[in-house]
């Protein structure tokens, strides 16, 4: 495509590791569009061991639905558009499906150096698979357990701790330590030392790395006490993420020869878009995206341009149910079933799905378990999302707007279910909207906006948002049964809807996606709805969607009750108020 080429068509696909999605987008009576849009298995692992075969795979497909050649005899995408229609001006890819950097801590401290060190990795692609403390443990039990490193095939060694200009001896000699360990393991097998401690300390462990370990830099996470900085080590985690695991999945040079632009990681697509939504859709409380896909779960917020993630690298529905059950046990996940399930049933769904990552639910068990663990895959990370939020642990997290991403959101056989889903999962308070990526092209149209702007906002506004509707969530909770909440909705056609929602309940009130009305809301003393007060009462317009206002009387932080037989009656019924 020469410069100055405008850009009509754009392909975008998405390389997940259980699913590729790929979208078509392109001009409609001046403005752009989504003209179709499909999703195949990704191929990697099995007997077709390149992610660039899928995506043929998937463009083959979308080429009958549009009526349209985009890929040449060779199998290699057309580029720029032809004459004759054939092709596209421009591709652009976002890709996933690399395992986690396999990462080991090294910290002074565990209370300091060592939790600073987990919380940078919460926010990157990384599974931590051994932790050391170094300081206060005897010489011969730390050399222990670096040495044990030595067999466990590491990607990053990630060592912390100490302020700046504090001592450094400790520090040192583990370098030195490392030196030794590694020296006698193929190059290819070593892994890379990441240092994000004390500046004084880095010439000196430099000296003692050089010709064996790959060493980098970047600044302190504890340059002071009561100071903690983890941007730079961030970067540098998705930069070792690209080079040590998406550059050398089979294909992916293949994929960057069609692409129009470098293809970005899923994650910063996804960042780079939600950021963009909240700037202009001018959110003061930004957008929380919950993204649970088959083998990873990624937690995004974004507020006033700051943005916050969180990554559960090998937790989802599919392979990554395992280690979920591993972190939370099974009775977590059977807590959010409205049926009876035992130990061993919910095991052996869990055990299939890891097995079949392609396969979708058969029976009505299947499917509430896979919700159920997208519920557990989501609240496992708040927590971390919510550590590096400001004013930590003084308020809740509030939103505008809820996000939900994923092969089982954007698929719910019913749109009350995802919403169910995530109210369960996110728990917002005050109005907030729930909304879904329905065709799985969030990350793509993050990996458009830099070639084509225009697109990827046109696109957006007018294709890129399920609206399941406006929720309303107080915070705080009364005994169920008890008035909670009394609701006036004036429609604009003079409708007026009043109503008492009780404690513990879910109520649904019709309201269009492109219908506005007049909320005005009384809350019980003891319940605040948003305003920083309990009791105190507001009105403000809102907008509606699929499944219109949906007011969540149920209290905030949500309790389930205890017995099992009540609890699985109450999902039921809450259920049945949205599954309409």
């Amino acid at each position: 495509m020469s410069a100055g080429t405008a850009i009509e068509s754009i392909l975008a696909v998405d390389v997940g590791s259980t699913f590729t999605h790929a979208c078509l987008l392109d001009r409609v009576e001046g403005v752009y569009r989504l003209v179709a849009t499909v999703e195949v298995p990704t191929t990697l692992g099995g007997p077709q061991d390149d992610l660039s075969l899928g995506v043929q795979q998937a463009l083959a497909e979308l080429e009958p639905i549009i009526q349209r050649r985009l890929l040449d005899d060779a199998q290699e995408v057309i580029l720029p558009e032809r004459p004759s229609g054939e092709g596209v001006d421009a591709f652009l890819a976002t890709c996933s499906a690399a395992s986690p950097l396999r990462c080991a801590l090294l910290g002074l401290t565990d209370d300091l150096s060592l939790h600073s060190a987990r919380r940078a990795c919460s926010a990157a692609h990384t599974v931590i698979i051994q932790e050391v403390a170094l300081g206060g443990t005897p010489r011969s039990e730390r050399h222990r357990a670096l040495a044990a490193l030595r067999r466990a095939s590491l990607d990053v060694l990630l060592m912390v701790g100490g302020v700046d200009s504090g001592p450094t001896a400790l520090l040192e000699g583990t370098a030195r330590f490392l030196a030794a360990l590694y020296a006698g393991l193929p190059q290819a097998k070593r892994p890379v030392l990441l240092f994000a401690g004390n500046q004084e300390a880095r010439r000196s462990i430099a000296e003692s790395v050089r010709g064996v370990l790959d060493y980098r830099v970047v600044e302190n996470v504890r340059p002071a006490l009561h100071v903690e900085n983890l941007a730079e080590l961030g970067q540098e985690l998705a930069l070792l993420y690209q080079e040590k695991k998406l550059f050398t999945l089979p294909g992916y040079e293949r994929l960057g020869r069609w692409s129009t632009a470098p293809i970005m990681a899923t994650h910063e697509a996804l960042s780079a878009m939600l950021q963009f939504v909240a700037q202009q859709r001018r959110l003061p409380q930004g957008i929380l995206c919950l993204d649970v896909g088959g083998n990873n779960t990624l937690l995004l917020a974004s507020r006033e341009g700051a943005l916050h993630r969180a990554v559960g690298a090998h937790l989802g529905t599919a392979q990554g149910s395992r280690r979920l059950v591993e972190l939370g046990g099974i009775a977590d996940i059977r807590q959010w079933l409205p049926i009876a399930l035992s130990a061993e049933e919910a095991y052996a769904y869990l055990e299939n799905a890891s097995l079949r990552p392609h396969g979708v639910p058969q029976t009505p068990e299947d499917l509430y378990l896979t919700y159920a663990v997208v519920r557990q895959a989501v609240r496992l990370h708040l927590e971390a999302l919510r550590r590096g939020w400001p004013d930590e642990g003084t308020s809740p997290m509030v939103f505008d707007v809820i996000a939900g991403r994923g092969g089982a959101l954007a698929h719910a056989p019913q749109e009350g279910l995802a919403a169910l889903t995530l109210l369960d999962a996110a728990q917002p308070v005050g109005l907030a909207r729930l909304v879904l990526d329905w065709a799985s092209m969030w990350p793509q149209l993050g990996a458009v906006a830099r070639v084509a702007p225009l697109a990827a906002t046109q696109v957006l506004e007018r294709d890129g948002f399920c609206e399941l509707g406006v929720a309303l969530s107080p915070i705080g909770n009364v005994p169920e049964g008890t008035p909670a909440l009394e609701i006036t909705l004036r429609y604009e056609d003079g409708r007026v809807t009043e109503a008492t929602v009780p404690a513990g309940a879910i109520a649904r009130f019709p309201l269009g996606a492109q219908e506005r009305a007049t909320l005005e809301v009384r809350p019980h003393r003891d319940l605040d709805i948003g305003l920083g007060r309990p009791g105190q009462g507001g009105r403000t317009e809102i907008r509606g969607g699929r499944l219109g206002l949906l007011v969540d009387a149920r209290g905030r932080p949500l309790r389930l009750p205890e017995d099992a037989e009540a609890r699985r009656q109450k999902i039921a019924a809450w259920l049945r108020s949205l599954c309409l």
